[in-house]
Formats: C-alpha cells, structure tokens, sequence
C-alpha cells in the first residue's frame, strides 16, 4: 500500500520552461501522473524568490567542492574515462525566463513517499549482496501442471516454450577470483559477456557461424571460397512461418556474417520478397523487419503472423513469473518427476542457486516444482522471492519538476525513516521524520557541506538524500541522441533524450571491492532474459533468467534484481541493478532495438546502442546500530 505524507508546510519549487508533453518511454509503467508519483502543486507564495542560473551554478559548485574525499580503492575507472566523459555544463539546471517560455510562476513538491518500504528481516550469509530473505511460496500462486500417461507433466508449448536462455557471466570480481565459463545458445548464437569474446560476442572456441549442427569437416571459408549467393524465386502459400527453434538471424545471407540477434521458437513470422541462396543453405529467408534465416529452420504455416514481446510478462505482474532461491544443505535437483519422487539421480547443487518456476505437481502429500530448465525439486527446498514493485519518475514528471531534487534515503540505515530538523546542525529539534524514498527539493546546501534546505527551516543530513542533478550531454552523443547518465555516489540513473531528462530512478550499483566501470559505454547487446553465474570468494551463485538485460561493457550490465529491494544503495559485483519496473522501461527504451519475437539483439553499425556514461564512486556509510545506550563506565572502571 502506498503511503503519503506530506509537511505542513509545502516545499515550493519553480518550474522549468513548460514543454511539449514528451511521449513516454516504450513500456512505461512507472505511474507517469504526478498525482501516482505522489506529487501535488499548490500555489507559490508571493514572496518566492525565482531559481537562477547562478544559483543553480553555485549550488552544484558547492555540492561538488564540499564533496567528501573518494574512498582509496578508487574505483574502476575506464580507460577512455578522462577524455570522453565532458565537464558538466550547468545552463539546464536554471529555469529559462518568463518571456523564453519559462513559466514565470512556481511549483510546489509536497513530500511524498514513492514506495512503502518493508521492515527489514534480516541478512542471510549465503543470499546474494543485497538479497532479501525469500517467502514461503503460497502454492496457489503457482500453476498447476497436468500430468501426461508416462506420469510427466503435461507442457503446453504455447505457454511454456521459452527461447533457451545462455548463461551469462556477469558481475565479475575485481582481482583474481575466477569467473564461471560462459557457454553458447543451442542454436550456436554465442552467450554474451565472455571475457575475451570477440565484436560480436562469440566466446573463443565458438564457431560464429554454427548452426548446433555437426560442424563442417572444411572450414567455412574454405566453402564459401569463389561462392556468392544468389538471388532465386521464394513465394510460400502461407500465412506466416513458424520458426522451429530458436535462431540466429544473420545480417547476410551466408552461415558467417555477423549475427543481428535471436529470434524465438514457436514465433509465426513475415518474410519480404526475394530469396537468395548460398554454400550453406538452399534457400535463405529474408525475415521481417531485417535479417536472414535459413529456410530448414522455418515452416510454413496456414495461421497469421504472431509474434510476442519477450519475456511474457502476466497482466499486472512485476517479472515473467516466480522466482525462489533454494535453501537447506544437500539440495538435489532431478531431471524428471519420477525420479524427484524416489529421489534418484539428482544432481547435488552448491553455492547459491536461484530458480524460475513454472509448475507444480502434487503427489499425495509432497509437492514438487518444475523450474524453467526442467529441474525438479521438492517444494520444502524453495522460497520464494519477492520483486520490488518500486519504480522511477517518467518524462511528464520530470517535465513537471525542477531539478535538482532528491529521494530521501539514509545511507547509515536505508529502511529508517530520514530526520528533518530545524537547523543544519545534528543538536538541532527534530521538525520530523520522512520515509524512505521521500522526494524532497534541494534549495540550499549549508556552509560546512553537510545539510540540505528542502524547505523553509527544513534541513536534511547530505548523507540522507540521493540527488539528481539535471546535466549537459557528452559531446560525442548526437543532439537529441538517447543516452544514460548513472552517478554513482548519488546511486541515480537519468535517462536523456539530448539535454532533456525523460526518465530518472535509484539504482543499486557495484559496491566497494567489486566496482562498476567508471567511463563511457555503448549497449553492445540486450538480452530478454540471461542466466548469470559468478562467484564471491570461494562461493559461487547461478541465478536463473534476469529479465531485460542490456550488456554495456564486457561483463558489465545494466538488470533487474528481482531479488531484493535496496535500490539506492551499492550493493552489486559490479553491474547496475533496477527494480523490475525501471529496468522494463528502459529495455525497451534503449538500443539496439529488439524486434517484437527476439529473445537478444546486437547493436549494429545502422542501429547503435545507447550512450552509457557511468561518473563518481560509490559509497557506502557505517550501518546505523539501534539499542540501548552505550554504557559510559563499569563498576570495574570506577
């Protein structure tokens, strides 16, 4: 349930020059009016004093000379770092005068909490950094599945048949903790995020141009030598073609040119005109939108085109489905339901494992789970993890609100609510408390750097507020370009179209140790849905399908974590993580674009990823302890 709260009295703002209502961003479901955001106008005071460019410099000027000194592991700088990431230009923080288009009036922000936080219930040693502890699973929540003669569940192919998802080895640790091998596709397409991989992604080892076939006794170019393809008569009494399996879609009709991405099982597809045919296949498709597929791996069929936006999310769900971690010491996981029964054949699980259900089978008194790979396992193993359904502001509530602003969120105890005083001073009367995730205004910062003015005599501890600051694009990205800004000591992603903020949320990035990159990065590939392993120390972690996966560096990605909710706070190995909501918006906002029926697609040379520039260094505040009073003196000290 969402909570409001607001002051008694209002924090007033003034507006940004009024623009044309942008359109919101693919996928939008981030409550894009104020009032679901928790936002309230009233009217501005006569007395308020207009923000100005020089304000808004000073303030910025301020804010960054009161900074605290960078922690000494010094982050993980890119090497391109220094000369791409551009100075900060400050003429989009102030608003534009009456007779610009500004709106010569004022704005008022009432504090509102954005998410009703859940009290915290404790770490758990073996979870992943910033995991929650999981639910209990309610058996209703999960589908039933129907048992077939040979006593096996019965799998409606529509409903269960998932693109094969490639394990992905992300987050690596920094020094020389070793990263689990990354593998390929059935279909031969490669697993991103391979350490050494080449421009397209292929691991060393793996033929780019594999099919899962048997490989060619002859090298591809030795076949295709003196060979071109050729154009020949392709027209199909058909409504649509079925794609058979999962499959590369090429850029050229040939087996070795680069491949654009993956087209999904099972998806009924258009072609547009012509053919053509080459060395390795007797007919090659050309799909549409782009890209060639080889015939074999088509069929025609009578129905019309039907193709769906992976992953397949539920109406109202937050993720693609149930995700549980497993628990309990010498788990086994069984490759079929008979043999999860007597307990045979199962394979010994280590480290920490989390799973994608998709349904349950209840045998007298013991229920077993089938997960999205085809494991079995006993229902007393599993618990379930509950995503958080927190989410960013979208373009009409940034277009609504001055920058800077900030959520409210102590650094020292995330889950507590922020004090509000009456002077910037720690000895100052408490005025009041806000929740977590607050939004709150950022008017003036006091002369030692450490408090905030949000309004009137409200001040707030630096340390207790994420700030969002409005900037300039680099200027390698083309005007109106997409691109995204994350600050890492504020834990804030601002998504830009140019110079005009569209999208901005809290995100949980590497923490200490296991730094995210600092430096300017392009979305290399998107993934619907990757299976991560890694390891932490001598412990390893395998978790099952993360939804909308954008690679942005190597290993590197920007992803939802449907396993915890501690957005704001750096606790990652290095990637960026986003709460469900954030990380399906900007998925579908970003490039390389990913045709409606792909499971991934590669930036292209014609369809460049989006601009991914990372600046700062996180930080993370010694946790605030609750108890009683420290004890002065002892009886043995007196």
């Amino acid at each position: 349930m969402r909570r409001w709260f607001s002051l008694g009295l209002p924090l007033m703002f003034f507006a940004c020059a009024p623009v044309e209502p942008p359109a919101p961003l693919a996928q939008v479901d981030a409550g894009s009016a104020l009032a679901g955001m928790g936002l309230a106008s009233v009217a501005a005071p006569p007395d308020a004093e207009p923000s100005s460019l020089e304000s808004a410099e000073a303030l910025r000027s301020a804010w960054q000379a009161t900074a605290p000194e960078p922690s000494s592991d010094g982050g993980v700088p890119h090497a391109t770092a220094s000369a791409l990431i551009e100075p900060m230009d400050p003429s989009e923080l102030a608003d534009p005068p009456e007779e610009d288009g500004g709106a010569g009036g004022a704005l008022a922000l009432s504090l509102a909490p954005s998410l009703s936080q859940t009290p915290s219930r404790g770490a758990n040693p073996q979870a992943l950094p910033g995991e929650e502890e999981p639910q209990v699973i309610t058996e209703s929540e999960v589908p039933v599945l129907e048992l077939g003669p040979d006593g096996e569940p019965l799998l409606d192919a529509d409903d269960f048949a998932q693109e094969p998802v490639p394990p992905v080895a992300v987050e690596p640790l920094l020094g020389d903790a070793p990263v689990a091998d990354v593998g390929s596709r059935p279909d031969g397409t490669p697993a991103a995020g391979d350490v050494g991989a080449d421009p397209n992604g292929t691991p060393p080892g793996v033929d780019p141009g594999s099919d899962g076939d048997a490989t060619p006794e002859a090298p591809l170019a030795a076949l295709d030598a003196g060979f071109e393809p050729y154009a020949v008569p392709y027209a199909p009494d058909a409504g649509s073609l079925r794609v058979r399996r999962s499959i590369a879609v090429r850029s050229e009709p040939r087996q070795d040119s680069p491949p654009l991405g993956t087209v999904a099982q099972d998806m009924r597809v258009t072609w547009q005109e012509g053919a053509m045919r080459g060395p390795d296949c007797e007919t090659w498709v050309h799909l549409q939108p782009r890209g060639w597929v080889c015939e074999r791996y088509l069929e025609q069929n009578f129905r019309e085109p039907r193709v769906r936006t992976l992953p397949r999310v539920e109406e109202g769900a937050l993720t693609p489905g149930i995700y549980a971690r497993v628990v309990g010491r010498r788990v086994r996981a069984y490759p079929s339901l008979a043999l999860a029964r007597r307990r045979k054949q199962g394979v010994l699980l280590k480290g920490s494992v989390t799973v994608k259900l998709q349904g349950q089978v209840k045998v007298g008194r013991r229920t077993f789970w089938r997960t999205s790979d085809g494991q079995y396992f006993e229902a007393r193993v599993l618990r379930e993890h509950r995503p958080s359904d927190f989410s960013g502001l979208d373009a009409e509530a940034l277009a609504s609100l001055p920058m800077p602003f900030a959520w409210a969120q102590s650094r020292g105890a995330p889950r507590s609510d922020v004090v509000v005083r009456v002077a910037p001073d720690a000895r100052a009367a408490r005025q009041t408390v806000l929740p977590p995730r607050t939004l709150v205004s950022v008017r003036e910062l006091s002369p030692d750097g450490q408090w905030v003015l949000i309004s009137g005599d409200h001040w707030v501890a630096r340390d207790d507020l994420h700030v969002a600051w409005s900037l300039a694009s680099p200027s390698i990205v083309a005007p109106g370009a997409k691109w995204l800004d994350v600050d890492l000591e504020s834990q804030v992603l601002i998504a830009y179209e140019g110079d005009r903020p569209v999208y901005a949320t809290l995100i949980s990035s590497g923490s200490p140790g296991t730094d995210t990159p600092e430096g300017l990065f392009r979305i290399w590939v998107k993934f619907a849905e990757a299976d991560m392993t890694g390891s932490t120390g001598n412990a390893s972690y395998r978790v099952a399908t993360v939804p909308w996966t954008m690679f942005f560096e190597g290993d590197f990605a920007l992803h939802t974590a449907y396993w915890h909710d501690r957005f704001g706070e750096p606790v990652s190995h290095g990637c960026i993580n986003l709460a469900p909501k954030d990380a399906r918006t900007l998925y579908g906002w970003t490039t390389p674009d990913v045709p409606t029926g792909w499971s991934m697609a590669h930036a292209m040379p014609d369809d460049p990823g989006t601009w991914v520039r990372i600046r700062g260094q996180a930080r993370v505040q010694p946790k605030k302890r609750r108890g009683p009073a420290p004890v002065v003196a002892t009886l043995s000290d007196l």
